[in-house]
């Protein structure tokens, strides 16, 4: 009789154990759940302002060549044209600020 009342109450015991494992482990796993949700709108962000920036190189990169090209193109045909580089990088900056303000970025 006792072995039987032992038995039935480690039964009882590890019923209630696994019951608390179950609960701590859900627990656990919508806390992961919250912090992965978390981490996906950070990665968006930093994948969104990414965007911005590559933008802004790429104008950046096709303006020199733009500048480039036309000076090259001068000198085959012989025309002699100041390049006003203090206006180019004037316009630069203007552009640049306009990114920062259009995009709320900084840099």
């Amino acid at each position: 009789m006792v072995k039987y009342t032992l038995r039935k109450f480690f039964r009882k015991v590890v019923g209630y154990l696994k019951n608390l494992f179950y609960l701590w482990f859900m627990d656990q796993c919508r806390e992961l759940e919250d912090q992965i949700i978390d981490l996906r709108f950070a990665l968006k962000e930093s994948r969104d302002k990414e965007l911005i920036y590559l933008d802004i190189l790429n104008n950046i990169d096709s303006s020199l060549i733009d500048l480039f090209e036309r000076e090259k193109e001068n000198e085959m045909l012989y025309i002699i044209e100041d390049i006003n580089y203090r206006d180019c990088l004037i316009g630069l900056q203007k552009s640049l600020r306009e990114y920062k303000r259009v995009y709320n970025v900084n840099f």
